[in-house]
Order: C-alpha cells, then structure tokens, then sequence
C-alpha cells in the first residue's frame, strides 16, 4: 500500500467512528435545519400577516380613491364600530364634516391609507411613501451576520471535535492500536486532521448553501472558505491540545485552553481587520468586522495543518 492509500485508510476510519456518534451527526445537521425552518416561518407568518390587511369605509367614494392607491377595501355600515370591537385593524369615516382614520395596528400600510386620504381630501399636508426597496441593505447585513456565526459555530465544532477524537480514541485504545502500525509517525495526524476536513467542510458548505437558497448571502462562496479555513484551524488546535494528554488527566482544561486561543485569534480579526486579514481564523474574525480577507490565508492554514500533524505524530511516538 502506498503512504496516500494507507493515510486515506487511516482518515476513513477516523471518520467512521465521527459518523457512528449520534451527537456529532446532529451538531452538523442542526445549525442548517433549524436556520432553514426559522426562515421558512418567517416567511409564512409574514405572508399571513406582514402585507397590508384591508381598509373599512362606509361612504362609497372613497372606495374607488383608496382602491386607485393599491388597497383593499372593505364596505361597512359602521367602519368606527368595526376598528373598536376588533372586527378591523384599519378604517376611516366621516364625523362632523371630517375624515377620520382608525387604526389599531401600525405599519407601512396605515401609512399609504393616510397618504390616499390626503390626497383625497385636497390636504394641504400631503406624505410622499417612498417605494420598497427589492432588498433592503440591513437584510444583507443580517444575512452576512448569520453567514459568520454558522461559520464561527463550525469552527467552535472543528475545536471540540479535535479534542474529543483524540480523547476518546485514547481512553478507547483505538489511538494505542494505531501506533503500533507499521506506518510513519505523521499519518497518525494527518488522518485526523483529514478527517476533520472531510466531515466539517461539506456540512459547514451545505448548510450555508441551504440558508442562501432560501436568503440569498453576498459573497457565500468567500463565507464557506474563510469559515472551512477557520473551522480547519479550529480542529487542528482541537488535536494539538490533546497531544501526550493522559485519559486520567481529564479533558476540560486542554479544551478550554484550545478554545481560548481559538476565540482570541478570531477576536483579534474582527478587532484589528488589518492583521487579522492574513491569519486563519482571524480572517473570519475580520469578515464579520466588515473587512476584507485576503485567500492568502489558505497558506497559513497548510502550515497549521502540516505542524499539527507532525506535532501529533512526534508527541504520540515519544
């Protein structure tokens, strides 16, 4: 068997066991599930009750003015009755020689009715409704928000991930097994961190591409490689904070530790865009700052990935 054959074997292992954990499994279905049906709900109950619910009238010639402004309307006998008892949110009258308009319920819509009636009723004081903007640009800032916390969530996964793999493989054997192959001391890593690769990337990828269909993300293919990078980095501090760690030693101190550094360099990016631009993790830090990271990252990451693996091999062989 060649070195790639037998590190690929080693990697598909790793990988199996990630995949027979429930708990992984469900981590990397969730985020894009539940973002899924939390956007699939707003935009039903939105069409339920975000548009313009009708107007009651009860003199026929305001029916065509407001009708001529793009709005329902609704002929009532008694249209002020109607907005007290809760039969209606929105309607107007007449009452001693003036135009009333009743509302129980605010929004763009109250105010294109109140524009129709002053222009209806020759007002001196009229209200220009400026037209809906196809995309408002604080949803795109929204939008990039939820793009960067999936990310920072898979990277924060890339972390514990790393730590529990090797972790549990230890308290297992199955780390003790592998040692013992006849293989060179780095594969032991690199499998790992392979397999970090291969489980965080398409899920990560996945679930930004399923949000985008449904809320179109400026930049979404920039989001999933700086969020695989961060997430990839993340796994890899993950399995170096475990490296030469006993299974009596306990676990939470190394994660903790990895964690931290995590989160520091990521805070770093999004304090100082300028550096952070260049450092894997930062750029994701960086991105959600509203700066502009660079590809170049993608080197740093392989220095990362290639001293992981041989800091992993050298500690377990010692």
């Amino acid at each position: 068997m060649t070195r790639i054959t037998r590190t690929l074997t080693l990697t598909m292992a790793v990988v199996l066991r990630f995949l027979r954990e429930g708990l992984v499994v469900r981590a990397l279905l969730w985020p894009g599930l539940f973002c899924s049906l939390a956007l699939v709900g707003t935009a039903g109950a939105y069409a339920m009750w975000g548009t313009s619910p009708p107007v009651h009238v009860s003199h026929a010639e305001l029916v065509t003015a407001l009708q001529a402004a793009d709005l329902t309307v609704i002929f009532d006998p008694d249209p002020h009755a109607a907005v007290e008892e809760g039969r209606a949110t929105r309607s107007v009258w007449k009452e001693d020689g003036r135009w009333v308009f009743g509302r129980s319920w605010p929004g763009r819509g109250s105010l294109r009715i109140e524009a129709a009636m002053r222009d209806f009723a020759a007002a001196r004081w009229r209200i220009d409704v400026p037209p809906v903007e196809a995309r408002p640009t604080d949803v795109d800032r929204q939008a990039g928000l939820m793009a960067g916390l999936i990310s920072l969530l898979f990277t924060l996964y890339g972390v514990v991930m790393g730590a529990g793999a090797v972790f549990r493989d230890r308290d297992s054997g199955c780390l003790e097994s592998e040692l013992a192959l006849p293989v060179p001391f780095w594969m032991h890593g690199a499998a790992r961190l392979l397999a970090l690769t291969f489980i965080l990337a398409p899920a990560l990828g996945t679930t930004l591409l399923l949000i985008h269909s449904l809320l179109p993300i400026d930049e979404v293919g920039r989001w999933i490689f700086h969020g695989t990078v961060a997430a990839m980095t993340g796994g890899t501090c993950g399995v170096i904070a475990m490296c030469g760690m006993k299974a009596d030693r306990g676990f939470s101190a190394p994660l903790s530790r990895a964690l931290a550094i995590t989160m520091g360099v990521l805070g770093a990016g999004w304090a100082w865009p300028e550096m952070g631009r260049w450092l894997p993790v930062g750029s994701l830090g960086a991105f959600l700052g509203g700066g502009d990271p660079s590809p170049v990252v993608i080197a740093g990451v392989a220095a990362v990935l290639v001293g992981g693996t041989l800091a992993f091999g050298r500690t377990e062989h010692a």
